[in-house]
């Protein structure tokens, strides 16, 4: 006979689990946790190669996006990503973005604790629009600082 769930003063009263549910549990917990570490593990390996946001500056306004036909915005990196101290021989390499649209450095500049990348960005055909996300490799010879993302877009114009 079991006892009734609420004691004399009317709290509830604490009672065991049956024996046959407490064996099961454990097993059942363990699975838990190494398949929730297995799952895991892949996020943790990309960590290793984190991409991160980054903004962009320009005519005194910092922006989300950069945007095509402009060469009038930096992209400011955190100097702590890159070593702490403006790196030598600077170049960019970038991906995702569509076939004739491109992001050129132009100059590499330190304010206070910030990278400014200037960069220009044009496209081959301002017929098709853009609204992708560049993926920016920040590299000092062959070394890759960092890496960075940050959305084009650039509005499509009919002649």
């Amino acid at each position: 006979m079991r006892a009734h769930p609420l004691g004399q003063d009317g709290t509830p009263r604490a009672t065991p689990a049956p024996a046959h549910e407490e064996n099961t549990m454990r097993p059942s917990i363990l699975s838990l946790l190494t398949a929730l570490s297995l799952a895991a593990s892949p996020a943790l390996a990309a960590s290793a190669s984190t991409v991160y946001p980054v903004v962009a500056m320009g005519d005194g306004q910092i922006y989300n996006v950069l945007y095509t036909e402009s060469s009038w915005m930096s992209l400011a990196v955190p100097l702590s990503d890159v070593g702490g101290s403006v790196p030598s021989n600077v170049s960019l390499s970038v991906s995702g973005l569509p076939e004739g649209t491109t992001i050129t450095l132009d100059g590499v500049s330190q304010v206070g604790d910030l990278l400014l990348l200037d960069v220009t960005v044009s496209r081959d055909d301002d017929r098709m629009g853009v609204h992708d996300t560049a993926i920016l490799a920040l590299k000092s010879g062959d070394q890759t600082l960092t890496t960075l993302s940050i959305p084009v877009v650039g509005a499509a114009y009919n002649e």
